[in-house]
């Protein structure tokens, strides 16, 4: 087998057989399978998968783990390239897997990451971050920047390929509570390999949170920070942070129907400053007792 598909559900709803039609018609010069674990869906998610030539392992809900559970899925694979994709993203084009593979034929290339479109009907303030972080041009990544995890938001498992080989030596942590990407990408990194974002390998992904939801995540954020997946940040990190910000304003004000979604851009960006410098106190904290 050469590629190894593999998608963590829970709940998936409606489109995902949407997702799974685009995954069983990719355009690929090659053979790949497609694995589904789910981790106790009540919406019928397994059901509509039985509807595919897939493979479907079930867990708790309780044993989901971002890390653990893509680990258990690359056990349960027989390619030599993983890709991870998930439940609510969706392939731009049915060249989206040769797109992302492709720059694995590289023996120096580790992982590929691709690119992440918003939704045209995401909120203004998350379909700008996807914009900003998701740019258009190819980008190979490289050990030692000094703002790792922001320099490099578009390293995601949202839309990745890994070689199996690269993922046997390295495994996602199972110690973090979220960021198992970024994490793995920074060891792969400083083992010596390289990285690509691949901008061809598209897919529309993007998140409709409350603002609590947005808050609660961020400091799931917050606290992987505090366990090693950052490096120590620029001088100037809040500069560019501020810099984003203003960005961000003229962005909404010039696209996205003027003034009147501001308020909730302030508020969104509150939640997520709020949230990760609350989760990275609380992880310090726990870290110390």
């Amino acid at each position: 087998m050469d590629v190894s598909v593999i998608i963590l559900t829970k709940n998936a709803g409606e489109c995902f057989n949407t997702l799974l039609q685009r995954l069983s018609s990719q355009n690929f010069d090659g053979d790949y399978e497609i694995i589904v674990i789910d981790s106790g869906s009540t919406d019928g998610t397994p059901e509509i998968a039985q509807g595919f030539p897939v493979k479907i392992v079930r867990i708790k809900p309780e044993e989901f783990h971002h890390g653990r559970t893509r680990n258990l899925g690359a056990e349960q694979a027989g390619g030599r390239i993983l890709v991870y994709i998930t439940q609510d993203a969706l392939p731009f084009h049915d060249n989206w897997l040769h797109k992302l593979t492709n720059d694995l034929k590289n023996p120096q290339v580790a992982m590929v990451v691709g690119r992440q479109i918003p939704w045209q009907t995401t909120k203004p303030a998350e379909k700008f971050f996807y914009i900003y972080h998701f740019p258009e041009h190819e980008i190979e990544v490289v050990g030692g920047a000094s703002d790792y995890y922001r320099d490099n938001m578009f390293i995601s498992n949202v839309n990745s390929a890994i070689k199996r080989d690269v993922w046997r030596q390295f495994k996602f942590s199972e110690d973090i509570v979220q960021a198992e990407d970024k994490e793995i990408a920074k060891r792969i990194l400083l083992a010596g390999w390289k990285i690509v974002y691949q901008p061809d390998a598209v897919v529309y992904h993007a998140h409709d949170f409350s603002l609590r939801s947005t808050f609660q995540r961020s400091v799931d954020a917050g606290i992987a920070l505090s366990q090693g997946v950052n490096v120590p940040r620029s001088k100037n990190s809040r500069i560019r942070r501020l810099g984003y910000f203003v960005k961000e304003a003229r962005y909404i004000v010039s696209n996205e129907g003027g003034w009147k979604w501001l308020p909730y851009s302030v508020a969104y960006e509150a939640s997520k400053l709020l949230g990760v410098i609350m989760g990275w106190l609380r992880g310090r904290m726990s870290r110390n007792m």
